[in-house]
């Protein structure tokens, strides 16, 4: 791990609060800091692959890496970002 890993490691568990962290291990082990996902996996900092089992709490439906979607997500920002479809339509969703 570069110390720049491990200085963001160091910050992160003084600022960041993990809802399900087991905290002792984290004070044994530090804290793993995702740098990178390809399809279903992500990567720690080490280099370690994680199976991303939870498709980043259900929005990584698709997988990790995916330029193409990041293009077409780019593309679509420009446009319009979000908007719920409470009362209202937008062509993105309604073509989609």
């Amino acid at each position: 791990m570069s110390n720049d890993a491990r200085e963001l490691a160091s910050l992160g568990e003084r600022h960041l609060w993990g809802h399900f962290t087991n905290l002792s291990l984290m004070q044994r082990i530090g804290l793993p800091v995702i740098e990178r996902g390809e399809g279903a996996y992500v990567y720690d900092a080490q280099g370690k692959k994680y199976l991303d089992g939870l498709s980043g709490l259900f929005t990584v439906n698709v997988g990790h890496g995916r330029a193409e979607l990041g293009q077409a997500a780019a593309r679509q920002a420009e446009q319009l970002g979000y908007f719920p479809l409470w009362s209202f339509g937008h062509e993105p969703a309604i073509t989609l």
